[in-house]
């Protein structure tokens, strides 16, 4: 599956890796919305709930998929990063990070960190970098899972005196 919706990049660096979820009925749905030219977003991937991965947009491509966003002096967040849609919906019936996607998820995390050579503090949440607009990937994704598996940074939690 292609879609449409990209353009041109920006900037040639790929800094950040940006993790959304899908809010759709499956992972069928998300792939039609994602290469519909009339909807004009996209992402890179997308991984299923069974944890196929879909390469929807060339890594080379600006894919459309973090929207007006903003992290640290970045406001063009879409030229600097590659796109990863998990099939996943809270109130749907994929409404659960299957251990399935998590893995498939790590292998697509491990391979772009090493291939961009991407910092680990820059893999974010898309709420991360539009929390006044987006929730994603949300309270359930498993951070955790990433960290102990040293794909993420974990901010320490600090005691205040």
């Amino acid at each position: 599956f292609k879609s449409p919706n990209f353009n041109k990049r920006n900037s040639s660096n790929i800094i950040f890796i940006i993790i959304h979820y899908t809010a759709l009925d499956n992972y069928t749905e998300s792939i039609s919305y994602l290469c519909n030219k009339k909807n004009k977003v996209s992402s890179h991937f997308l991984i299923s709930q069974k944890g196929l991965i879909y390469s929807l947009v060339n890594e080379k491509k600006r894919a459309w998929h973090a929207g007006q966003s903003y992290w640290k002096d970045y406001t063009d967040l879409n030229s600097l990063s590659i796109g990863i849609e998990l099939d996943y919906s809270k109130n749907k019936l994929n409404n659960k990070f299957s251990k399935e996607m998590i893995t498939s998820l790590k292998i697509l995390l491990n391979y772009l960190t090493k291939k961009y050579k991407i910092d680990k503090k820059n893999i974010l949440a898309h709420s991360d970098i539009s929390p006044f607009r987006k929730i994603d990937p949300g309270a359930e994704f498993p951070w955790k899972k990433l960290y102990s598996s040293n794909l993420v940074y974990m901010p320490k939690n600090e005691k205040k005196s």
